[in-house]
Order: structure tokens, then sequence, then C-alpha cells
């Protein structure tokens, strides 16, 4: 933090859709755990051990060796979603956007991926990039980026021509070819509340400075203010 860091707005990132369903489920086989482990039974049955060998457990083992994974990584989720680490630092002195240590746990680093006083921000722009989710099905991942004063959009060119912004054609590092090239180097996953979240604190800050969302081609909106109260945390 900075010297300013009783007026900066800390946003944190809330939980996804699709965890929401992982705690659901955890939670629903928590609560059948006791019955799944007395129907398995205590009857021992063969496996064969990471060095081939062959060897017994009683058969409700076999039920925790499933259950107690999940368990975990749905209990790492929700500890770190509880303590909250901020993905984005808003104040009088800039922007910084804090990337995930390790995907998916709201985990997020200590240092900042990007750290910009307001003088050096051309805009924040809320985007989205395909991902697999579960390693086959593919989802959007939301993000938030900073667009440098300084950025261009080719060897000699300093902003967009009509045929980039019209272009549905994304660049090697999975932005689109109509925002800034290094977009993607400085931007974190977050989702769009979070852009919100910065365009509130930003229009305190830096009123010159647009929040877009430029997730749907060809439709690029200012992410509005929503009247509310003066938050130092989202």
């Amino acid at each position: 933090m900075t010297s300013h860091a009783a007026h900066e707005t800390a946003v944190v990132e809330r939980v996804r859709p699709r965890d929401l369903v992982l705690f659901a489920v955890t939670a629903a086989l928590l609560v059948a755990l006791p019955w799944m482990l007395v129907s398995a039974g205590s009857e021992p049955v063969s496996y064969r051990d990471s060095q081939g060998m062959d060897a017994e457990a009683p058969a409700w083992v076999g039920v925790l060796v499933l259950f107690v994974p999940l368990l975990g990584w749905s209990g790492l989720k929700a500890f770190h979603l509880l303590r909250g680490p901020a993905a984005a630092v808003v104040g009088p002195g800039g922007i910084k956007l804090f990337p995930e240590a390790v995907g998916g746990l709201y985990l997020r680093d200590e240092e900042p991926d990007v750290d910009l006083p307001w003088d050096e921000v051309e805009r924040v722009v809320l985007w989205r990039i395909r991902r697999k989710w579960l390693w086959f099905v593919p989802v959007w991942e939301s993000r938030v980026g900073v667009e440098k004063t300084t950025d261009w959009y080719g060897v000699s060119q300093r902003e967009p021509t009509a045929k980039q912004r019209r272009s549905r054609e994304a660049r090697p590092d999975g932005s689109p070819v109509r925002l800034g090239a290094m977009l993607n180097a400085r931007s974190v996953r977050l989702a769009p509340r979070g852009a919100r979240a910065i365009a509130a604190a930003a229009a305190r800050f830096a009123p010159g400075v647009a929040v877009v969302d430029e997730r749907f081609f060809g439709r690029p909106q200012v992410v509005e203010v929503r009247p509310g109260r003066d938050r130092r945390r989202y």
C-alpha cells in the first residue's frame, strides 16, 4: 500500500457461479458421507498400490479416496474466498492489479502485475477470453486490463484501424485485435462486478479514465457508476 492507503479502494473477487455448484455438490456429499461409508462396509477389498504390490483395505477407504480431494479443493477455495485478497487496488496514485497465485483458488499474488499512475492509463477494459473448464468444457473467462497512453496497435500505429475495430479476430495471446497489443499482459481474471467496483473507485480518483466493457463484439459500453455507499472495499 502507498501512503494514501487509507483512501484506497480494494476490489476482491466474489464467488464464481461454477464454484457455487461445486460447493453445493460438496455439501451434499458431506451430508451423505456417513451413509456412504456405512453402505460401503468394512469388508476388505484388494487393490494394487503404486509400486505394483497387491494389498487390501476396507471398502469404505475407497469412498474417502474419492471424497477427500473434492473436500480439500472446495475447502481451499472457500478459505481464500473468505479471506478476500485484493484483486485490484484503486487509489489517488493509480491502479494496481494482482494476478491469481493459483488458478481457481481465489488466492492473489502479493506483488501486482500492474502498478500504474493515472496519467499513464488510457482506459480500463473489461474483456473476455476462451478457457476450458475441467479441461474440456469451453467457457468464457472475464478479465480486467489496462491500456496505457503509450500503447501501440502496430509497428507504426497509435490507434486501431477501422478494419481492426471491425475485426472479430484475436491475437495469439487471446486479446482481440481491436484492443491494445499488450492488454493481456496487463490483465487479471476478474468478474464484471469487479469492473463495476473499479469504475466506481476510478470515478472518484480519476474521472477522466473510462472503464469500458469490451466483452461483446461491436457493443463496447462504458461501465456506468451506480449510486450507493462510499465503500473502501468491494
